[in-house]
């Protein structure tokens, strides 16, 4: 049962009780107790909307920190793989680990710029997302002398901050020098992968931003919980407890 419902059935019980006493005694009583119990009432169901609007915005947040991690975790596997090519790789090999490495940084990046415009989400978690936007883009541009060497394979960072792969430029630098692609390859995966542990660590972006939205979820709830039983004591009271209740309500209200 919501919080609506139930402060619907208070109204109804206090006028059945109500109706223990004569017909007329019994109308100006119903009177008095619906005058009584509706400002109560309407106080209630809107401060449960405040909380229900407040726990699924934070629940969206949280939604989408979670898929932020998952992403940054992808991209930092995927750098890894970088490293870990040889001079034994063959050339598919490398094509398919570059391809991995710029989907996966990609959605990281977009992932990042969608958990930071979660509408109504808190100020202090969209900056945490955008910070980690930043930090990615400052990953690559760091080192000029990187991203000269991606340049010449044909690897390039968008405006945006994604990066897109010139195919005929990266398979005839492949031809040309496959030890300098997989160097570069290889130099740009560690900072990625640098960049992710910083991310992904205790105190980082993403893991600090989870922790506090996971805190405010449970908060939220707790609270959400406190009502829903206020409103169930206040559903078997009689006409003459809501001051009490209005007290209580208090509380929701700020």
């Amino acid at each position: 049962m919501n919080i609506s419902q139930l402060t619907s059935s208070t109204s109804t019980s206090t006028s059945t009780n109500a109706n223990t006493t004569s017909s007329q005694a019994s109308a100006q009583t119903s009177a008095k107790a619906t005058s009584s119990a509706s400002p109560a009432s309407l106080a209630m169901q809107k401060a449960g909307a405040r909380l229900q609007s407040q726990l699924d915005t934070t629940s969206a947040q949280l939604s989408s920190f979670g898929k932020l991690k998952s992403s940054v975790s992808d991209a930092q596997l995927a750098a890894k793989t970088l490293g870990g090519l040889t001079a034994t790789s063959s050339v598919a090999d490398v094509r398919s680990a570059a391809d991995r490495f710029l989907t996966n940084f990609n959605a990281a990046v977009t992932t990042a710029k969608a958990a930071a415009s979660v509408a109504g989400g808190s100020a202090a978690e969209a900056s945490n997302a955008n910070r980690v936007t930043a930090d990615l883009n400052r990953t690559l541009r760091s080192n000029t002398a990187n991203m000269d060497a991606l340049r010449k394979i044909g690897i390039k960072q968008l405006s945006d901050g994604t990066l897109s792969v010139d195919v005929t430029k990266f398979d005839a630098a492949q031809k040309a020098n496959p030890a300098a692609v997989q160097s570069a390859l290889a130099k740009i995966g560690q900072l990625v992968d640098k960049a992710a542990t910083k991310e992904l660590a205790t105190g980082g972006n993403v893991s600090d931003s989870m922790a506090s939205l996971g805190k405010r979820a449970s908060t939220l709830q707790a609270q959400q919980a406190g009502m829903l039983s206020m409103v169930e004591k206040l559903s078997t009271a009689s006409s003459g407890s809501t001051g009490y209740v209005g007290y209580g309500l208090s509380a929701y209200l700020k």
